[in-house]
C-alpha cells in the first residue's frame, strides 16, 4: 500500500475523524489539521519501515515512556506500549516541526493529540 492511501484511510477512518475533531476543538484550522493528520502518519509509516531496517534511534523516548509507566504503576507491559508510544510521539512531533513549520512545542501539543488515533488506527489496520 502507498503512502498516500494510507494516509487518505486514516483521513476517512473513525481514528482519522477522531483525531481531526480532537485538533479542531483546540481551534486548529481544519486545512491545516488536515496537513498535520499526513504529516503524522507519513512520520508513523517512516518510524515502522525504519524499524523493520534495523533503524535503533528514539532510545531515550522509548526508556523514559517506559520508566514513567513503571512508575505510574502500569505494569510492565502497559509501560511497555507506553514507551513505543512516547517514541512515535516524538517522531510525529519532529515530522510536524520540519515538514509543517510548527515551534516545537507545538508540535508537541498536537502530535500529543495525534499519536493514539494513529496508533489505533495502524494496529487495527495491521491487527
Amino acid at each position: 500500500m502507498d503512502l498516500q492511501q494510507l494516509i487518505s484511510e486514516f483521513a476517512a477512518s473513525p481514528h482519522g475523524e477522531q483525531a481531526m475533531a480532537s485538533l479542531t476543538d483546540q481551534g486548529v484550522d481544519p486545512g491545516d489539521a488536515q496537513d498535520y493528520l499526513g504529516h503524522a502518519v507519513t512520520a508513523a509509516s517512516e518510524h515502522a519501515q525504519a524499524q523493520q531496517q534495523g533503524g535503533s534511534g528514539g532510545g531515550h523516548s522509548f526508556l523514559a515512556g517506559f520508566a514513567a509507566g513503571l512508575l505510574h504503576g502500569d505494569g510492565f507491559f502497559k509501560s511497555l506500549v507506553d514507551g513505543g508510544e512516547g517514541v512515535l510521539t516524538g517522531r510525529i512531533a519532529e515530522s510536524l516541526a520540519n515538514r509543517a513549520g510548527l515551534d516545537g512545542g507545538t508540535a508537541a501539543t498536537v502530535a500529543a493529540a495525534l499519536t493514539p488515533y494513529v496508533v489505533a488506527f495502524l494496529r487495527q489496520k495491521m491487527g
